[in-house]
């Protein structure tokens, strides 16, 4: 064997030595798991570095999040890994120790499921179909089946007794006035849905993101008004259609 075969060799040797004195750990270079970030399910309850795993109504399993102090203002994004997030305060009706935290700011649904698969929307932060910031445009992750939304049977659409807040008691008449309308016109037929569900779709419509909706409103009151200054009249069923806008097939969802 040449002298610089003999050479390589030992130093292979040496440095195999090397690498086990001590008894060294074959996995020491291994990587450490990457914990999950902000806006992602925490399985373990650990989150990655600065993030808490809050457990709560917000979302459908404990997920990771970070408190906040300025409910409606924006997170710092140097907390919560160069990602945008939204401060927000949820009622005391919430279930959860974390009452105040950010929550994930998005574009579109798919942004949100790109993070977390059970995401189920994208929309302004809201809490049992009330906005909680009405005058602001910002969009968060949420899943409403998780966090408060009223659910309503669809066949028997028992919502009024749900909808409790005060400020909705004269959208709620109107409803019930307009859809009073429909039924004596023959426009809403009770064989296909109970009348309360008229007086349920009359008030989404009417309310959406939780605010009632000035210009929607306005539409209902036209049928009624015209409905009411023709009674005892031939017109009564038909003077809408000179007054006011088309409705269109009211079953329609």
């Amino acid at each position: 064997m040449s002298y610089p075969t003999r050479v390589l060799l030992v130093g292979a040797l040496l440095l195999s030595a090397c690498g086990s004195e001590g008894g060294g750990d074959a996995n020491a270079g291994a990587r450490a798991p990457v914990l999950p970030g902000f806006g992602q399910a925490c399985e373990e309850g650990e989150c990655a570095a600065g993030l808490a795993c809050a457990d709560g109504d917000w979302a459908p399993r404990p997920w990771c999040t970070k408190a906040c102090t300025n409910p409606g203002d924006y997170c710092d994004t140097a907390d919560l890994g160069a990602t945008a997030g939204l401060c927000v305060t949820v009622p005391s009706d919430f279930k959860g120790e974390l009452k105040t935290f950010c929550a994930p700011i998005c574009n579109n649904t798919d942004t949100c499921k790109s993070n977390w698969s059970q995401w189920q929307k994208c929309t302004k932060p809201a809490w049992k179909n009330t906005d909680l910031y009405p005058a602001l445009p910002t969009k968060v992750c949420q899943s409403p089946d998780s966090h408060g939304q009223v659910v309503i049977d669809p066949v028997i659409c028992d919502w009024e007794s749900k909808v409790t807040d005060p400020k909705y008691t004269n959208a709620k008449q109107v409803c019930k006035a307009y859809c009073n309308f429909l039924k004596t016109c023959q426009l809403w037929q009770t064989s296909k849905e109970k009348l309360d569900c008229c007086r349920w779709r009359c008030f989404q419509e009417m309310t959406p993101s939780g605010v009632v909706n000035d210009e929607i409103e306005d539409k209902k009151k036209c049928y009624i008004k015209a409905f009411n200054s023709a009674q005892g009249t031939p017109k009564v069923c038909t003077i809408h259609e000179e007054q006011c806008a088309p409705i269109g097939d009211p079953h329609a969802p």
